[in-house]
């Protein structure tokens, strides 16, 4: 128990935890039309270890099985383990720590994006263990609204305020992850071993394209044509 409060305070250091608040990160407009932007925010869920409990019971399972698949849908940067420091349940959270990041590995979240941490719970009998990451909300533009101006008295030729908006509002709403709407997402690396592939091919002087099977043909079917 001592060894992991060690390795619990070394993450500290690494990573921290997670400010629990909400700050704004805006999509870069400059196109003069309404656009949809995205706010950071902090997911936060939590429940209080009994020591007397063998194990995690089925109800937490079921609150890190929401985490994981919200992490995994919208999560950004460390999925961040706190424990209580100081409460009464704290030697009880950390164990429950190591039960936590193999349930998470176990629904497919890598061990190195799940961090660790501890807040300051002196005087509390029953502490919550903590678990926090990053992830952003879509905001739709405020300006849109329902009216329209007489376009026939644009006599600058200027677009209407209201252009835009309702595609605007749409990416918003529909979205998957609307961190997209603040930058574009990483590239995975490539496939190295096709790529060896296909380069030895080319210095061998074969060809590279795709083979065809017997079932496939780019024939043009004339059903109905009247020839």
């Amino acid at each position: 128990m001592v060894a992991y409060k060690k390795t619990i305070g070394a993450l500290i250091g690494l990573a921290g935890l997670v400010t629990l608040g909400a700050c704004a990160s805006t999509a870069p407009s400059g196109l003069g039309t309404p656009q949809a932007s995205a706010v950071a925010e902090t997911y936060r869920a939590g429940f209080a270890v009994n020591p007397q409990d063998n194990g995690l019971t089925w109800a937490q399972q079921g609150m890190l099985a929401a985490v994981a698949a919200e992490y995994k849908a919208r999560g950004h940067g460390p999925l961040v383990i706190s424990y209580p420091q100081g409460a009464g349940n704290e030697d009880a959270a950390i164990g429950a720590i190591a039960e936590a990041r193999s349930f998470f590995y176990e629904q497919g979240i890598d061990w190195r994006v799940i961090a660790g941490g501890a807040y300051d719970a002196r005087g509390r009998q029953n502490g919550e263990l903590i678990f926090s990451f990053t992830r952003y909300e879509a905001v739709a533009p405020a300006e849109c609204d329902g009216s329209w101006d007489q376009m026939a008295l644009e006599f600058d030729n200027q677009h209407h305020t209201n252009f835009g908006c309702a595609l605007a509002v749409n990416l918003a709403a529909m979205v998957a992850d609307p961190r997209d709407l603040v930058a574009p997402r990483d590239m995975e690396a490539g496939d190295t071993g096709r790529r060896q592939t296909v380069i030895e091919g080319y210095r061998e002087g074969q060809s590279t394209a795709s083979e065809r099977s017997d079932y496939e043909s780019g024939a043009v079917s004339r059903v109905g044509s009247g020839n």
